[in-house]
């Protein structure tokens, strides 16, 4: 499976030139990333109750293509490449109309909140989850409409 989400380019994002600053793709990449979770069940506003911890990004790495602009559609293809005990790494790539404007990879990792910091093992029911996410290609989107 692939999670796929549309991100539409607003004004906030773009810096003085009229293209889209490179932090601000930061905060999309991690905005599709929770949005994901939210789909699979899992909401980061939960986790700290639920499981006691985060999700934090530990290695980030991302090749940008083109550039966007205000008003433009940013189609986001989330898959999971690999998943360990308590890291797990996924590829987002970022397409507008069928053409390559970026692709990350980021490997996240479960770490306990509060009193005792560090990385814990994946919880069974959000492993489970991830695995659905595993070794699906990003490939272009289908045109809208």
């Amino acid at each position: 499976m692939v999670f796929q989400k549309e991100e539409v380019i607003r004004f906030r994002h773009c810096d003085p030139a009229g293209i889209v600053f490179y932090p601000r793709y930061l905060e999309i990449l991690n905005d599709t990333v929770e949005d994901w979770f939210q789909a699979m069940g899992f909401a980061f506003s939960d986790m700290q109750a639920r499981f006691g911890a985060g999700v934090p990004t530990v290695n980030l790495n991302i090749t940008f293509s083109k550039p966007c602009r205000q008003a433009d559609r940013l189609s986001l293809l989330l898959s999971c490449l690999r998943v360990g005990d308590s890291s797990f790494e996924v590829r987002i790539s970022g397409w507008r109309e069928g053409e390559a404007i970026l692709e990350a990879q980021l490997v996240l990792c479960f770490s306990a909140i509060g009193e005792r910091v560090g990385k814990v093992s994946i919880p069974p029911q959000i492993r489970q989850q991830l695995l659905k996410y595993q070794a699906a290609p990003a490939v272009a989107p289908a045109p809208a409409g």
